[in-house]
């Protein structure tokens, strides 16, 4: 139940919201902008007072080059080693437009993939559904590993067997977990 402020205030206690609030409103906007305003045009100001010291010179920033040691967080690594993959132009299309609609099909496969799990949910995943979940791990972590590191560094065959190892590892694993898994269903009965 709304409350009447009419029977809850006198007359002139009141006052009303067009237009003194939106009054208020206007005048906070244009004192935001004016103090923008003036931080805009404080460099300029700066130099024809001749306080042009005061001002930190750089070099302008050049929109087209990325500084190398900008990166982006460790969880986006992978796709921004992937936008730097295609070439700068292929067949009329820049490679900047290729790389980011080839993302398209894996967001799409991202989104479907919990109405896919639902369907196979009382069934064992079986080989092509591992091989292509670890093909797309491992890709994951070769990009995110190769934007971290320069290229020679990430071929050597010490990084190659540690991978190698790590997935044997997870494959020995999963057959122990397995096998007390099994001898204790087996044990019960």
């Amino acid at each position: 139940m709304a409350v009447d402020y009419r029977k809850q205030y006198t007359p002139d206690q009141l006052e009303p919201f067009w237009p003194n609030e939106i009054l208020r409103m206007c005048v906070v906007v244009l004192c935001t902008l004016a103090l923008i305003m003036a931080l805009v045009v404080l460099p300029v100001a700066l130099d024809y007072c001749g306080l042009a010291e005061l001002m930190e010179e750089e070099e302008p920033a050049d929109p087209r080059a990325t500084p190398p040691h900008i990166r982006p967080e460790w969880y986006f690594l992978a796709v921004y080693q992937y936008l730097k993959l295609p070439p700068q132009e292929f067949m009329g299309i820049s490679g900047k437009v290729i790389g980011v609609l080839s993302q398209g099909p894996f967001v799409l496969a991202l989104v479907l993939l919990p109405f896919w799990a639902r369907r196979w949910s009382n069934r064992r995943p079986g080989f092509v559904h591992c091989f292509f979940t670890t093909l797309i791990i491992v890709n994951f972590l070769a990009l995110t590993f190769w934007a971290v590191w320069p290229p020679p560094l990430l071929l050597t065959g010490f990084f190659v067997a540690a991978l190698v190892f790590f997935y044997f590892m997870i494959i020995h694993e999963r057959r122990t977990i397995r096998r007390v898994l099994y001898r204790d269903e087996d044990s019960s009965e």
